[in-house]
């Protein structure tokens, strides 16, 4: 079945750190990190890009445990930060406009005093003074997501350049990590979208919700208690179960209870629906979320310029172990087959 991009390569964020480093030698990338947060932060000619610095000090505070992942992490920003000669440096502005690098957006919860914080793409041809869509992808059960260090380190030693949602805004939660989307991570999401609307003009008429995975659990679960906050709605080979185990093999251990809701939703009695599954397995596609809103929209494109808004009309409860997951969409890539 067709993934989505809340399942990113599993790669690491950066190299190895010493086998035992001393503590003089942590005490100088760190500071040496923070040093170079802080002046970016004072050079940045524009409030969206001051915050994104100060973000990045609010979260490597709150986040460093000094744990080993904590150390890979924070080595790998100082290493994208140090350089600007580098391909899509982090440190220039173009490498967020081009959609190279993502910007930070953190935020203090008002539910549990906890630092929470999200990757925010802008939009390709960016015009902060236009309303945009806005995309909210939910990552799957990954060790990068599982504290913050890790989480905050990834896009700066994994540059992207991806055209999917590229109309819009794309925010890519934290999420607390892997808690299923449920309890303070739901409510991360939410605080989350308050947090990038108080910053950005946002279409709220265009708020679309996916996730692959765990992540599609969670857009499921989100979607059911508020479905007329989003325009579509694109589950990628979800998990609707918390003891789903390993995936492997050619493939996707999840297609039968993805085809179960598929028919939940028909049976709900929204017109606005397509499934598409391709040979594979539990793997991810870039070609299947390329272009503006292909991974949530129930129309192709040309459809959603006359139509425009496109409503999730109704949802059943995500409660029980075998239901899984929808992926909407319209068209996909040559070998996809879509089933009407």
């Amino acid at each position: 079945m067709v993934l989505g991009t809340g399942c990113l390569t599993h790669v690491g964020c950066g190299g190895n750190s010493p086998a035992d480093p001393t503590p003089d030698e942590q005490t100088d990338y760190r500071a040496g990190l923070r040093s170079t947060l802080q002046t970016l932060s004072d050079q940045a000619g524009d409030a969206l890009f001051r915050l994104h610095f100060n973000s990045m000090l609010r979260v490597v505070e709150a986040g460093d445990h000094r744990s080993s992942a904590d150390d890979q992490g924070l080595r790998a920003l100082g290493a994208a930060f140090t350089d600007a000669s580098t391909p899509h440096s982090p440190r220039l502005r173009e490498s967020h406009l081009d959609r190279s690098r993502p910007l930070i957006v953190s935020w203090v919860s008002p539910t549990d005093g906890q630092v929470s914080f999200a990757w925010l793409t802008l939009p390709a041809r960016w015009d902060p003074d236009l309303e945009h869509p806005l995309y909210i992808q939910l990552h799957g059960l990954w060790d990068v997501a599982q504290d913050r260090i890790p989480y905050l380190a990834y896009p700066f030693s994994n540059p992207g350049g991806s055209h999917a949602f590229e109309d819009g805004y794309l925010v890519s939660p934290w999420g607390r990590g892997s808690l299923w989307y449920r309890g303070i991570a739901e409510t991360d999401i939410w605080e989350g979208m308050a947090a990038i609307k108080t910053l950005v003009r946002v279409n709220e008429g265009r708020q679309y919700l996916c996730g692959h995975s765990m992540g599609g659990y969670g857009a499921w679960h989100i979607a059911h208690r508020s479905a007329n906050a989003w325009a579509a709605l694109g589950i990628h080979a979800g998990a609707l179960s918390y003891n789903m185990g390993e995936v492997d093999g050619t493939s996707d251990g999840l297609l039968d209870v993805n085809q179960i809701a598929y028919a939940l939703l028909q049976n709900a009695g929204n017109p606005n629906l397509a499934f598409v599954t391709f040979p594979g397995g539990h793997d991810y596609r870039q070609s299947d979320v390329e272009g503006p809103g292909a991974a949530v929209s129930g129309a192709p494109r040309d459809a959603r310029r006359r139509r425009g808004r496109r409503r999730v009309d109704s949802l059943p409860s995500p409660a029980g172990p075998r239901r899984r997951a929808l992926r909407r969409r319209a068209h996909g890539a040559d070998e996809a087959r879509v089933h009407p």
